[in-house]
């Protein structure tokens, strides 16, 4: 009997030694990452444009790999998943302390423009053409000057300085220019003294006569309904005066003085609409030449060539 109940006991009490076992030996089995396949898996986040993802991934590296080789590029690409994400404030304090990773190095040079691209992405085009400037002092290579004068030269198209980026693009060495196609920027760029323009000031004179303006700067339905306002309020009101209506032609007439300064206000605004439609559409052209912009990409072991156009 006691024989029975120690082989029921050890039949019992075996299987659970062998699960406790095995628990303890998966509990106490460690998952050990090496240093490039974090980096490889934060990549991988960022290539994918998991952006938020790939920010903590690379952060991880950074921590817990400190002393790693690739933690500047780590740094670097925490950068671009902030500028992928539209954190372009955060992205430029990263860029910013990348460009003084080196005079001529990849990272830095990259971080020259990537910190003015953040900057041009917060309207802070004046700071993002100084982050340009800064990078051609800093270097003595004729291939990033040129790329940055060909940035820079886009940075004046933005702001509808024509000239300015004219001038900028024939800048660039001749080596060069056939790659960004500076011929034939130059050749649009000189047809800008031929962008249609209207004078707001002439607008707002002829407008003395209701709808004259809107006539000058092309909104005919505006000028029609403006002469048509305009004379029946005058109407109205030498009615009302004539019938000796006094207080009604008063509130007729202040009316029609509100519609008539209107007016003369509508038709200067609409010249400068007009200008502006003008030249965002010359922009516009301008942006359909624009050439691939050529670029190099830190990755482990080298770097990345790249090519980006705007469409």
């Amino acid at each position: 009997m006691m024989r029975l109940c120690l082989i029921r006991c050890a039949t019992l009490f075996f299987p659970v030694c062998l699960f406790l076992s095995a628990t303890i030996g998966i509990a106490s089995a460690r998952i050990t990452v090496d240093a490039d396949q974090q980096y490889q898996y934060a990549q991988s986040l960022l290539d994918r444009e998991a952006f938020d993802e790939a920010v903590y991934e690379f952060n991880r590296f950074i921590h817990f790999f400190p002393d790693d080789a690739k933690v500047p590029r780590a740094r670097f690409q925490t950068g671009m998943a902030h500028f992928g994400a539209g954190r372009f404030s955060k992205a430029a304090v990263i860029f910013d302390e990348r460009t003084r990773a080196g005079r001529d190095s990849t990272l830095a040079v990259e971080a020259y423009f990537m910190l003015s691209r953040c900057h041009a992405e917060q309207a802070m085009v004046e700071q993002a053409m100084v982050d340009l400037h800064n990078l051609m002092a800093v270097t003595t290579q004729k291939q990033i000057i040129d790329r940055a004068r060909y940035e820079l030269a886009w940075l004046h198209v933005d702001r509808g300085r024509w000239k300015d980026a004219n001038r900028i693009f024939s800048e660039i060495s001749s080596d060069n220019q056939d790659r960004y196609g500076v011929h034939k920027m130059r050749t649009a760029l000189e047809k800008s003294d031929r962008i249609p323009e209207k004078n707001p000031t002439v607008a707002g004179l002829l407008s003395v006569v209701p709808g004259a303006g809107q006539i000058y700067v092309g909104r005919y339905r505006d000028a029609f309904t403006a002469v048509i306002v305009n004379t029946g309020l005058i109407l109205a009101a030498w009615e009302a005066f004539d019938n000796e209506l006094y207080a009604l032609g008063g509130t007729i007439g202040f009316v029609a003085f509100g519609f008539y300064a209107g007016n003369i206000y509508g038709s200067v605004s609409s010249a400068h609409k007009y200008n502006r439609d003008r030249q965002t559409a010359f922009r516009d052209d301008l942006y359909r030449l624009r050439s691939l912009t050529i670029s190099l990409g830190p990755v482990p072991g080298g770097a990345r060539f790249g090519l980006r156009a705007e469409f």
